[in-house]
């Protein structure tokens, strides 16, 4: 029996929503091709990226992201990407049907490996495909990560809703440190940070807590590859069916 090898070059997103086709095909062997976001940024889409994600996927991401795909059991090793690897399965196929793909990562991938019957595709993107450990301490909480993209000027209704609610009063926010301070400008929200050292960090307290809330990010995607409960702020200058991170039916998911 072939051992299967897969191979992604990033970012942390785009792997995280592949895992659903990898774990599928029974697992094996992933491999991250180094340094090549901004190649495929020029490459497919007319020129590199800007800002977070300039000049990834670097060795100290490999690092960042190891132990949270070896906590995975379908993933047998988690290895930089080398020439003499024989790759069966490229998760980077995904790429050209990409540009002006009306809907959400996991169908995507579904397509590009000859996954296209519609109830199948919804199994894989309603069925959680992550594992994380979970730590008490988090128990009770809920956890915020709001990147800079797709953020509208206003200020969403929810967050007002929410904090005379006074959900804000147990609040830990992950992600970058400019981004917390963006998020307590933006909304008036004073939360606790919490920094994370290891992609494995986040998914513990993402898993560990009672919500997530968030836009567009790795840490969204993680929280609906867990199954957790989460409410996603979508972008607004597109419809929510066409949002990369819009999962129709997904049992304990929320957009606003």
């Amino acid at each position: 029996m072939t051992n299967k090898t897969f191979k992604h070059s990033g970012t942390t997103g785009d792997l995280i929503y592949s895992l659903p086709i990898v774990k599928h095909f029974g697992g094996g062997d992933f491999y991250l091709h180094l340094d090549q976001i901004n190649w495929i940024g020029q490459h497919f889409y007319g020129s590199a990226p800007q800002g977070y994600h300039q000049g990834r996927m670097t060795p100290e991401d490999f690092e960042y992201l190891k132990d949270f795909m070896l906590h995975q059991d379908y993933i047998n090793s988690f290895e930089p990407m080398n020439t003499n690897i024989g790759i069966t399965h490229n998760l980077d196929r995904f790429r050209k049907p990409f540009v002006g793909h009306p809907g959400n990562y996991v169908d995507l991938y579904a397509n590009v490996f000859g996954i296209t019957d519609a109830q199948e595709q919804q199994r894989l993107r309603t069925t959680p495909w992550l594992t994380a450990p979970y730590d008490q301490k988090f128990k009770g909480k809920v956890v915020i990560n709001r990147t800079g993209r797709w953020v509208p000027n206003e200020v969403n209704q929810h967050w007002a809703k929410w904090q005379e609610e006074e959900l804000d009063k147990d609040i830990l926010f992950i992600g970058h440190p400019d981004e917390y301070k963006q998020f307590q400008q933006h909304t008036g929200w004073l939360t606790e940070y919490l920094p994370c050292a290891t992609l494995l960090e986040q998914a513990i307290a993402i898993n560990s807590a009672e919500l997530f809330i968030g836009n567009q990010s790795a840490a969204l995607a993680i929280a609906i590859g867990l199954g957790q409960h989460f409410w996603c702020e979508a972008r607004r200058d597109l419809p929510s069916e066409r949002n990369e991170c819009y999962f129709p039916n997904q049992p304990k998911g929320h957009y606003f």
